[in-house]
């Protein structure tokens, strides 16, 4: 079993939202998940729609940024993802780590809301 781990980013008027989203995919290879991962996407991902306020949200693929490998379960837990990287940047290892976890509020969210069907 593969994962693979993309960047998407979308856009509402002036406003930019990313998702990062790791796919799990059923291959026999690094580029067969690669593959496998970019046929979804392309079948699934809207790239134009309209929200509940009926702006238009565009979304794209920024970048497909990792492909990794699970291991069989041995035990009730699973490690799924793993990270290791250096901070070579100017900020603080708090500041870091407030930039890599801090989220969108639900307020923020709402320009991302689907247009509800009409039904």
């Amino acid at each position: 079993m593969y994962h693979v781990k993309l960047l998407l980013k979308y856009t509402v008027k002036e406003q930019i939202f990313y998702e990062e989203s790791i796919l799990q995919v059923n291959a026999g290879s690094f580029d067969e998940a690669y593959q496998k991962a970019e046929i979804y996407v392309k079948q699934t991902m809207d790239n134009k729609r309209r929200n509940m306020y009926g702006d238009t949200v565009h979304c794209t693929v920024v970048d497909y940024l990792d492909c990794f490998q699970s291991d069989d379960v041995e035990s009730d837990v699973q490690e799924v993802y793993s990270r290791i990287f250096q901070n070579h940047s100017e900020f603080s290892e708090t500041k870091l780590v407030e930039l890599l976890s801090n989220s969108c509020t639900r307020e923020e969210m709402l320009p991302l809301r689907y247009f509800p069907d009409p039904k």
